[in-house]
Parts: structure tokens; sequence; C-alpha cells
């Protein structure tokens, strides 16, 4: 790993040490790893170095690219960053709704509790210990599955494999909409606001075509088991 005093940073991102020491009292830079006395920086603070004179460059205030900044670093906030659709809302996990996912009586499984937490489907609170599901939807799915008989860990493993497809789906949708819509360079704050209604647009496409595919697979699969299983009776 590259490791640069502020000076070296400064010299390789055209700028001067004040304005990097101002970008980290302001939050727009991460601070220095120190070592002893000194502090040292690497090649992620001079990628954002860069990314924030292109943004300057481009017309964003300090105040408009720490937002941008603060929606990169947390993940969570990048969607309503862009302006992105965002669909599931937490939802808290009573009694009643453990009873309806795990067996009568039974606790919750430390090991399905661990694996459902690391797929992002349950979190727990630290200071009050509730428990809550990433999204009520997937709580009544779980619930519904529960309450034909699937178990909790066939039920994970499904999420699980779902959630692999989907993601596969999502980056053939977001390849397409960067080669195809998306023009190159960094867009100036009238760009951003037009190009976040396209995305939101185009989210909403993406999610209609593969729900559209997906009935229709469903419904195929669906009357083949069931034609599968009539052939099995009548012999």
């Amino acid at each position: 790993m590259v490791e640069l005093t502020i000076d070296e940073l400064a010299q390789r991102a055209g700028t001067k040490t004040s304005t990097i020491r101002m970008y980290q009292t302001r939050g727009l830079l991460p601070g220095p790893v120190l070592q002893g006395r000194v502090g040292f920086y690497d090649e992620s603070h001079l990628s954002r170095l860069r990314m924030i004179s292109r943004l300057q460059d481009r017309g964003y205030s300090l105040a408009a690219i720490k937002d941008l900044v603060d929606g990169w670093d947390h993940g969570a906030n990048l969607a309503d960053v862009l302006g992105l659709i965002r669909l599931g809302e937490p939802a808290e996990i009573t009694a009643e709704d453990l009873a309806a996912i795990f067996p009568a009586g039974a606790e919750l499984d430390p090991a399905l509790a661990k694996r459902a937490m690391a797929l992002g489907l349950l979190e727990i609170d630290g200071s009050t210990g509730a428990m809550r599901s990433a999204s009520a939807r997937f709580l009544k799915v779980g619930k519904e599955l529960a309450s034909h008989g699937v178990p909790a860990e066939v039920a994970l493993d499904q999420y699980e494999a779902l959630a692999a497809d989907t993601r596969r789906i999502a980056d053939r949708f977001v390849d397409l909409f960067e080669q195809h819509v998306l023009p190159d360079g960094v867009p100036s704050p009238d760009e951003l606001a037009a190009q976040a209604e396209v995305i939101a647009r185009f989210q909403r496409l993406a999610a209609e075509a593969v729900q559209e595919l997906l009935t229709l697979a469903l419904t195929d699969a669906a009357r083949t088991a069931i034609a599968r299983r009539v052939g099995t009776v009548s012999r």
C-alpha cells in the first residue's frame, strides 16, 4: 500500500496542505493513519481529493460535495442522495411473529439467527435487545412459508439463492444503464438532478420487466410440475 505524507499527497493531488486539512475538518476527507507522530495517507485519499476537484470544476459547492461524500461513505444513504427507489421498511419482530415462523414453543435457534443477521434479514437492537426484520414484506413471506411447513433453514437457503440471482440481474441492468443511458464524465448539479429522475424511472422499468418474466416463468414451471404429478398419479 502506498504511504504518503501530507506534503506528498498535496503534491500528487495538485493542491495545498492547508486545503487537505480544511477538507478533513469539514469531513470531506478521512484522516491519516498515524505512525508515531507522522500521519500517512494512501491512494484512497488521493482518489477522494481528485473526485472533490472534479466536482468543484462541475460547479458543486463544498456543502453539496459533503452531502454526496456522506452518501458514498454510508451506503445506506446513497439511495437518498440519488433519488433511488427503496422498497421495504424495517419491521419490529414480535413474539407472535417468532411463534409463526418457528415451531410452537421453540426458541430462536442461535445459528439461524446469526445466519439471518449475516444475510441482512434480522437486526437486533444492542441497547434494547428488540429484534427487527429488514423488511415487513420479508417478514410476511417468512410467516407464509412457515405456515405451509417450510423449515426456516430452507427458507433462508432460498432467500440467499434469490439474493444472488437478483444481484446478477441488477448488475446486468446497471451495466446496460451505464453503457447506453448515462453520459460520460462527472455531472453538474443540474445534470445530477435530471439523471436521478432517469435512474428512478429506469429502476421501475427493470423491476417491472423482472416481475413480468418471473410471473411467466413461475406459471410455466407450476404447470410443468402439476402435469408431472398428474402423469405420475395416473400411471
